[in-house]
């Protein structure tokens, strides 16, 4: 079963949460503080398997979850790192952010890795925060939590060439014919439900990736006969063969169906309608030369060149392989220059944030609201429920300039402040 869509969540694991802990030295209560950290959470990568050739494992499972980091020990001991986790994905697998659509990355080569979604820090004990005025901090960090994403996945299928046209005009027996692949091929009105991706060789050096996608019919773009489903395949490849039968043994047109298929491409996307393709025509085991001869003279009328072939007997087949070959390598150069143009145009820009400070202050309703990612993540990590956190807390707001902004904008004491979603009274 083939399976080219699919949505799942990441969760990257939470960071060990440090702890309070203090020597124990002969003759004393409490010796000196050796609380540890604790160990980060595991970061969340997808990877790009060509051994994978379908999102169908991700019907079964779709959530994904890495290892939360260990707490801090006695004696400074650090609390161990959780492993990351890894999500491997069909090459040409294009990943969306499930919320807004945007697209997040393009696994388009084999191996290629990124990080999805990052592991949260470890949170520190109360060692890290003594110092000469305060030698028994009673104070720790909560680990930081793990980005949490949900990911609507979509496969395009890797392929130079694809093979295209209405069902039951011989795509199948093609890819058969001129690459390993080996479909199911009958004679059917009712098309194939995947995509077939095989490699043409034509020598020991050259080749190229041709992909048979299902049979397309008058209407397909607006999803009949799960058509805008397949035509997505068509979106990398740099050419197609488009195949029609000239055999009229159904009494079709293939000038007419031709027609058809380049205005459903042209309206699913603009881009495929301006795809450079080779006419094949088909089964021509089937009629005799002077209706082969004809159908050419029709073709060539409308400003089209047609190469008949048999994929049944393979008679012409040689030469449209060649032929597409040759009009492969020269989309392939032109496609490099592109790139080259594309990369030469490209601007990049760095933008840093322009707060007072790292934060800003702002009145909403009757709250005040501080914005800022040093000072929302300490007021995440600190555990308020230890001695000494609404003290540290305090002073660290005090030393960043967060007191002071908020009384130029009119906080006093017993105003409530909001902080990385959590609220706190003032106290001044």
């Amino acid at each position: 079963m083939f399976v080219d869509e699919a949505t799942i969540t990441v969760k990257a694991g939470d960071g060990g949460s440090g702890i309070i802990s203090f020597e124990h030295q002969l003759g004393q209560r409490h010796g000196g503080p050796d609380g540890g950290n604790g160990g980060k959470g595991g970061n969340v990568y997808l990877r790009a398997d060509r051994s994978i050739s379908t999102l169908l494992k991700f019907e079964k499972k779709n959530t994904f979850k890495a290892d939360d980091g260990e707490k801090g020990g006695t004696q400074e001991k650090t609390g161990a790192s959780a492993d990351d986790l890894y999500i491997d994905l069909p090459v040409g697998t294009m990943v969306y952010d499930g919320g807004t659509d945007e697209k997040i990355v393009d696994l388009k080569e084999e191996g290629q890795t990124f990080l999805i979604a990052k592991g949260g820090s470890g949170g520190r004990g109360n060692k890290a925060f003594s110092n000469s005025r305060n030698t028994a901090p009673r104070i720790r960090e909560r680990g930081g939590q793990g980005q949490e994403k949900y990911l609507r996945l979509e496969l395009q299928l890797l392929a130079d060439v694809g093979i295209v046209g209405f069902p039951n005009v011989g795509k199948s027996s093609l890819i058969s014919k001129i690459s390993a692949q080996r479909p199911k091929i009958g004679n059917y009105h009712f098309t194939t439900m995947e995509p077939h991706p095989g490699v043409v060789s034509l020598d020991e050096w050259n080749d190229f990736v041709a992909v048979d996608i299902p049979g397309i019919i008058k209407g397909a773009h607006k999803g009949k006969g799960l058509g805008d489903q397949f035509l997505r395949h068509l979106s990398r490849t740099k050419l197609l063969i488009h195949m029609v039968d000239i055999s009229g043994i159904e009494g079709r047109d293939p000038l007419e169906d031709w027609q058809i298929f380049r205005n459903e491409l042209e309206e699913y996307k603009s881009s495929l309608g301006d795809m450079p393709e080779i006419v094949a025509g088909n089964k021509i085991d089937l009629i005799e030369e002077s209706e082969i001869e004809r159908q050419v003279k029709k073709f060539n009328k409308e400003g089209l060149d047609i190469y008949p072939i048999s994929a049944a007997t393979g008679k012409g087949v040689d030469s449209l392989v060649k032929e597409t070959y040759e009009l492969l390598q020269k989309e392939r150069e032109r496609a490099e220059e592109r790139e080259k143009q594309e990369e030469s145009e490209d601007e990049y820009r760095v933008y840093r944030f322009k707060g007072e400070k790292g934060f800003r202050v702002f009145k909403q309703e009757d709250k005040f609201v501080v914005e800022g990612r040093e000072v929302e993540k300490l007021a995440e990590k600190l555990d308020f429920s230890t001695e000494d956190a609404p003290s540290y807390f305090h002073q660290r707001l005090e030393k960043q300039g967060v007191i002071s902004k908020l009384k130029e904008n009119g906080a006093q004491d017993g105003s409530i402040v909001l902080i990385g979603g959590k609220e706190f009274e003032l106290v001044l």
